[in-house]
């Protein structure tokens, strides 16, 4: 049975002692009881054929730089080379631990390291601004002690964000809480922020002049930068980030729902609470989401029609959306009766509504939203 206790010797034992510790019982303590610690996590997750738990403690001799790790295999193809991953790595001596957002090391710059991190920290450690599941969980680079001229030294610039343990201290419980809390942030920040730079990457990258590399996954360098994705990933990459949008999109209506519910209360309206309905559970391609009313000026109820849009993280100056032509076309038919509300930090302890509009309210005004088209139907009648 693996113990987190044995941690406080069985570190700084296989750093001394090199290559016979390291694949001996104390290697496996960490390489084996950390990872069946992290593979209990993941399947839990609704990714989990996708998730992938790696741990090293280095080759023959023993490595400073002590890990184990989550990655993606669509986002990370090529093991922990390449991409972002969730990866708990230990210092030099033993004595703390770090669970962290990280960058892979092998295929960026590492001078830009700390910089690329500085702006997605900032934005997740706003998202979870008060909210005490995420107690300790810091922004940017870590110490693991004696780096110098190791990789562990890039490995310390390349965090995002992390929570420090004490090893004598590590709990198994908090440990697998903390692991699932983290790889929530992580897909977050994924498919919220870093999915551009995975596209970009394909499309710089992917060499589609041979057939036979077609058939495989290319791995084609680019000066110092490597494809992590093809263009099957790619599709199981939008897949994937349909499934998170409406996991946070629901969240988002059921949001608005209950405020929609609490602000007639709050008007002394109680007798009005029956007539909103979260009409998109029920029924989908109605071009809203919620069904609601308001009293105007005038003392009258009229009605309104609420189309949800959601974001995990927040402090947005602009938020790029989709309409369908149907959501389009009920808008312009509803006109001053049909609301846009955005909702950021879906998920997290300051949920909100940043901003509400009715785009449609005067179809002259081109203004509101800035529209283009990025799908075209089309058809093709044979002569």
């Amino acid at each position: 049975m693996f113990n987190l206790k044995l941690f406080p010797i069985a570190i700084p034992a296989f750093i001394e002692k090199g290559k016979g510790v390291v694949k001996g019982v104390v290697g496996q303590a960490i390489t084996v009881g950390l990872v069946d610690i992290f593979q209990n996590v993941i399947e839990e997750h609704s990714f989990k054929s996708n998730l992938i738990v790696q741990g090293s403690v280095g080759q023959g001799n023993a490595a400073r730089s002590v890990w184990v790790g989550i990655r993606d295999d669509r986002i990370s193809k090529f093991g922990f080379s390449a991409g972002v991953y969730v990866v708990l790595l230990f210092d030099s001596k033993g004595e703390f631990a770090y669970l962290s957002i990280a960058y892979a090391v092998s295929d960026k710059d590492v001078s830009k390291l700390e910089l690329m991190a500085e702006i997605p920290a900032k934005k997740i450690m706003e998202a979870i601004e008060g909210d005490e599941r995420y107690a300790g969980i810091q922004p940017g680079s870590i110490d693991l002690g004696v780096t110098t001229g190791t990789v562990a030294a890039d490995y310390e610039k390349s965090v995002i964000v992390s929570k420090k343990y004490l090893i004598t201290d590590i709990d198994k419980t908090i440990l697998e809480s903390d692991v699932g809390l983290l790889l929530d942030l992580f897909y977050d920040f994924v498919f919220e922020e870093y999915f551009e730079v995975l596209e970009k990457q394909m499309m710089e990258n992917f060499d589609e002049t041979s057939t036979d590399d077609k058939k495989k996954t290319q791995k084609k360098k680019a000066g110092n930068k490597y494809s992590t994705i093809d263009p099957e990933t790619h599709l199981k990459l939008l897949a994937a980030k349909a499934e998170h949008n409406s996991k946070v999109g629901k969240l988002a209506e059921e949001f608005v729902f209950n405020s929609e519910i609490e602000r007639l209360k709050d008007l002394g309206r109680e007798d009005l609470v029956s007539r909103v309905k979260h009409v998109s559970k029920e029924k989908d391609g109605l071009g809203y989401d919620i069904e609601s009313v308001d009293i105007n000026p005038s003392g009258d109820i009229v009605e309104k029609f609420i189309e949800v849009k959601g974001s995990s993280l927040g402090g947005r100056k602009s938020f790029d959306f989709f309409l369908t032509e149907r959501e389009m076309n009920v808008g312009m038919e509803k006109g001053q009766k049909y609301y846009l509300e955005f909702v950021e930090y879906v998920g997290f302890e300051k949920q909100r509504i940043f901003d509400v509009i009715t785009p449609f309210s005067d179809p002259t005004n081109d203004d509101i939203l800035n529209k283009r088209p990025v799908l075209f139907k089309c058809s093709y009648k044979k002569r």
